[in-house]
């Protein structure tokens, strides 16, 4: 496991990549830092930013725009991927890159382009899929060859599996590929992440066991999914994949080094960001766990908390620019 070193050229057999640089475009004009004063805010998206429908309302677009417009340095730090942000978020204007899969890239949200990675090489890749293949448990891979990102999938086993490629056909993302041999997939590229679901009776032993196994090599998250009841996601990617690493990577990228952090999010997998944040926030319907380590609680992401509590006008230095808030 290598950190801190650019990416490498060699694509027969890349090793593990913590959070590396893939010669971002730091002049880029699309990341413009914003007003200081009024801080860095990383939102998470399922839970915290979208209703429960999966869905971002008029109110919460019109209202992150409008913040976009005083000044306010924001963006989202999400497990989805960066297309799905670009889908779920259309229409809000964001300029810094985002952080996704849960920390895997820090990404040009605007091209697609990934700036920084922490990414597995493929003989951990294939020891994740050895472990889950003794939980008879179907794996679906997102893996990048230094320029393309891919979704590869199997047969769709099960509802949950089903489901999370359904939703990726739904919005056409382009990264889908049907694939007979995941063994095939992983060879000779990065892994960002290799995602299975168990039902939910089953999670906390697999999780374990994957966990035992992989030891330091990879992470392992399990939260259950809330859109298919019953069924829990495991995702197995590098241990520098997560949100608080990615933040701070996210920070310095955007000039925004030393300005105040603000954190939204609801569960399990934004701890690491409230780690590193001087002001935590958390919608009513969060994991009791993140609401023990809010600095602020609000009202339900079904009711746009989050947007609300920043148009209320808790920004750095207390303000908003001139208007008010969106109908």
């Amino acid at each position: 496991m290598t950190t801190g070193h650019g990416m490498t050229d060699d694509r027969r057999a890349p090793a593990d990549q913590g959070m590396t640089d893939d010669h971002g475009t730091a002049g880029d004009d699309r990341r413009t830092p914003g007003d200081r004063r009024l801080g860095l805010h990383v939102f998470d998206l399922d839970g915290t930013l979208l209703r429960s429908d999966a869905t971002l309302s008029d109110y919460a677009r019109d209202g992150l725009n409008s913040l976009l417009d005083s000044g306010t340095a924001l963006t989202v730090a999400s497990a989805r991927s960066a297309v799905a942000i670009r889908e779920l978020l259309a229409g809000v204007r964001l300029t810094l890159p985002v952080v996704e899969l849960n920390g895997a890239f820090l990404t040009d949200l605007a091209t697609g382009r990934h700036l920084a990675h922490a990414t597995l090489g493929p003989e951990t890749a294939a020891r994740a899929l050895d472990a889950l293949a003794r939980l008879a448990a179907e794996p679906v891979l997102t893996t990048w060859d230094g320029t393309a990102d891919r979704v590869l999938h199997g047969p769709c086993g099960d509802p949950a599996t089903a489901w999370y490629i359904a939703e990726k056909r739904a919005y056409g993302d382009p990264r889908l590929a049907s694939c007979r041999d995941p063994y095939d997939g992983v060879a000779g590229v990065r892994t960002a992440a290799v995602i299975a679901f168990v039902p939910d009776e089953r999670a906390t032993a697999a999780t374990a066991a994957l966990a035992a196994e992989l030891g330091d090599s990879a992470g392992v998250m399990a939260a259950a999914n809330r859109y298919v009841p019953g069924w829990t996601e495991i995702q197995i990617a590098h241990p520098e994949a997560e949100k608080g690493r990615a933040v701070r990577r996210l920070a310095r990228e955007a000039g925004l080094d030393g300005a105040g952090l603000t954190v939204y999010g609801d569960h399990l997998n934004d701890l690491p960001m409230f780690a590193v944040a001087e002001r935590t926030v958390a919608p009513a319907n969060a994991h009791p766990e993140v609401l023990a380590r809010a600095s602020a609680v609000t009202a339900a992401n079904d009711e746009d908390g989050v947007v609300r509590y920043l148009l209320d006008g808790h920004l750095a230095d207390g303000r908003l620019a001139d208007g008010a808030a969106p109908c």
